[in-house]
């Protein structure tokens, strides 16, 4: 036996969780610790719901019951006899009853010993009070409790509705809709297919790791069947998500407590919401943006706990502990759905790897690889060229980064290959004629070009090239591309001249004009540097806004004003 002491959990008992009143709740109420409560039976029972006290001194009460109350009663209906009071006892088991309560001193000064070890047998919680308390208090407060709970469960339910109809008209994504039914049933949830590949999670605080575990042990107990299903034992909700009569995954949510009603309404209307969007989105699609969601989050560096990754692509099917990392960013030349053509690459190269698609003309792979080897990429590229090729679309461009053993190191690494392959798109010559970039290939161009909004870069295009530029800008002149032509052939006239169109006189006369401008030898080797680095940067950034927006600002302002 075991004295119910008062705890702080009398206060909680007084705003018990959604329609969740239980044995233990009661317990810890105000007026019933002034009874001296004790649990002399079915101790592990506690965690009952109770949907009703009812008082009441009959020895017989079939058909007065519904199952789920509390029973109170001083036990003087009971007569001598032991018997009878085993009989009592199996019958308000068999009523299903949540608890019974007898109060001591009208009737016994202790519980007959038969009528404790019918409890114990039948499972049914037996508290005797040492006080008298009157039970109309009792009522009253337990009721109070159990009408907020199921107000609250009305409320509960309504914001569900509007929450998931607002979502549904907005074309939320799997992520948004799990994550809104975590919030809602204040509980930590877990959506899988049926391979048991996890596509989407909400945590409380963030750390997947723990609850990927707990999941992991549950799962694969679970067996395709049609319906709710509520696990008291292991705390959980399992709700099948189905769309045209054909389940597509389930819904598991884990609760802190026994789950209550509230929380399962919420998450059979989060299931009912995923069943609407997957009739939009094939099994394929849905795996390809769990993908993306753990792979944006490596590439914005949001892996502060790296268990938490590794968790999340484990459930993925596509391991990342024990691995070498090698990101790649792909740029086609438009936007483009590369979704099959990297994944028969992938297929081709035998190689495992998260992708997604980070921006609407960039994807992202990270090749998950065994051993330190970049030459993984080369091959992965070459296949990605002839995928291309084979569906009739130009191949795209390929950045990579630096290998790294560290998750941590993976934002970085992306960030190299973004730069990569911008460059290389933008700027390289030979782009065209290669697939795969690295950061040795992009060279002083490439360089450049991940400098190009740099403040310092801009004013030493200003210094070195601004009155070249401002007199373009003036009389739409091409003095910069007469340069540009003139350097790119190492100051060959003939050869200047000709891909210019105009005749040798021509190009003289202006290359001395544009010495006078800058007041530059054009026969300096270091002049003719500077020049071009100057012209590099001006090339990479052409494409980025207006012509007006490689001229540094006070040219602007001067070709505006026609200074």
């Amino acid at each position: 036996m075991r004295l119910v002491e008062a705890t702080a959990r009398s206060s909680q008992a007084e705003h018990a969780s959604i329609s969740t009143f239980t044995i233990a709740d009661f317990l810890a109420m105000g007026v019933t610790l002034e009874g001296e409560p004790v649990v002399v039976a079915g101790e592990e029972h506690l965690d009952r719901r109770i949907r009703w006290l009812h008082v009441t001194e009959l020895v017989d009460t079939h058909g007065l019951l519904q199952g789920g109350e509390l029973i109170l009663a001083t036990g003087v209906g009971l007569a001598d006899s032991p018997d009878e009071g085993v009989r009592y006892v199996d019958a308000l088991a068999d009523e299903r009853v949540a608890g019974l309560v007898i109060e001591l001193g009208r009737r016994f000064s202790a519980v007959p010993p038969e009528m404790v070890r019918a409890c114990r047998r039948r499972g049914l919680p037996l508290i005797v009070l040492n006080r008298e308390v009157p039970f109309v208090k009792m009522t009253e407060t337990a009721h109070s409790i159990i009408l907020m709970g199921q107000r609250r469960l009305l409320q509960t339910t309504a914001m569900a509705h509007q929450r998931f109809t607002e979502l549904g008209a907005a074309d939320a994504s799997v992520d948004q809709l799990v994550a809104a039914a975590g919030e809602l049933a204040e509980g930590q949830i877990v959506f899988s297919n049926l391979m048991y590949q996890v596509l989407a999670v909400h945590t409380v605080d963030g750390v997947a790791d723990d609850l990927l575990r707990r999941w992991s042990r549950k799962a694969f107990t679970l067996t395709q069947s049609f319906g709710t299903r509520v696990d008291e034992a292991d705390r959980c909700v399992v709700v099948p998500v189905e769309a045209r009569g054909q389940q597509r995954g389930r819904l598991v949510l884990f609760t802190s407590g026994p789950p209550d009603p509230a929380q399962v309404i919420v998450l059979e209307r989060a299931a009912s919401a995923l069943a609407m969007r997957l009739l939009l989105e094939d099994d394929d699609v849905v795996v390809a943006n769990a993908q993306r969601t753990v792979l944006a989050d490596l590439v914005a560096g949001r892996c502060s706990r790296t268990e938490s990754i590794h968790a999340r692509t484990a459930a993925l099917g596509h391991p990342t502990r024990h691995r070498h990392y090698l990101p790649i960013i792909v740029a086609p030349d438009r936007e483009r759905d590369l979704r099959s053509v990297l994944s028969r690459a992938l297929d081709d190269v035998q190689v495992d790897a998260l992708v997604g698609r980070l921006t609407p003309e960039r994807w992202g792979v990270l090749l998950l690889l065994k051993r330190a080897d970049a030459s993984a990429a080369d091959e992965f590229a070459t296949k990605v060229a002839q995928a291309c090729k084979d569906a009739g679309v130009a191949p795209p461009t390929l950045g990579r980064g630096a290998v790294v053993s560290d998750l941590a190191e993976v934002g970085r690494s992306f960030a190299e290959a973004s730069d990569v392959a911008s460059a290389a798109r933008a700027t390289s010559p030979m782009a065209g004629r290669r697939v795969l970039h690295s950061i040795d290939d992009i060279k002083l161009r490439g360089l450049l070009y991940t400098l190009r909004h740099d403040a310092r870069l801009q004013a030493f295009v200003e210094r070195t090239l601004g009155p070249l530029q401002l007199r373009d800008a003036l009389d739409g002149g091409d003095w910069v591309r007469t340069l540009a032509a003139y350097l790119r052939v190492r100051s060959n006239k003939s050869l200047a001249a000709q891909q210019l169109g105009i005749s040798r006189p021509t190009l003289y006369e202006r290359l001395a004009r544009i010495q006078r401008l800058l007041g530059v030898d054009l026969d300096d080797p270091e002049t003719t540097t500077s020049l071009y680095a100057a012209i590099m940067v001006i090339e990479a950034t052409a494409g980025d806004a207006s012509p007006t927006s490689a001229l540094p600002s006070t040219l602007v302002v001067q070709a505006q004003t026609g200074a």
